[in-house]
């Protein structure tokens, strides 16, 4: 150590140097909200994730939905269409049968 002129010892520089490469400690609030954020983030994305799917599985049962009341409207046309055939033919065959029992 070095003395001063009073006689009392003066600091000098310290016996061991700093160490520049030690770790501190941890800012843990702000690891932990880091860590917060990462798994908010994450949330989001697997929601995000689940909503695309049950958006893709509700459309494919609007669209199956709709392909099976196109085809039932589809059907009820044709029997409505045999059913109108129908009383026609049976118009003519009641128009024919009259005529034939005025020839009787």
């Amino acid at each position: 150590m070095i003395t001063a002129l009073a006689g009392a010892p003066v600091p000098g520089p310290p016996a061991e140097p700093l160490d520049v490469t030690a770790e501190s400690v941890p800012d843990t609030s702000a690891t932990l909200a880091a860590e917060i954020a990462r798994r908010a983030a994450q949330l989001l994305v697997d929601e995000h994730e689940a909503d695309t799917v049950r958006q893709v599985r509700l459309d494919r049962l609007k669209t199956e939905f709709d392909l099976d009341q196109q085809e039932r409207a589809e059907l009820l046309r044709e029997m409505n269409v045999l059913r109108d055939m129908a009383i026609e033919q049976q118009k003519k065959d009641d128009e024919l049968l009259k005529k034939w029992i005025a020839l009787i």
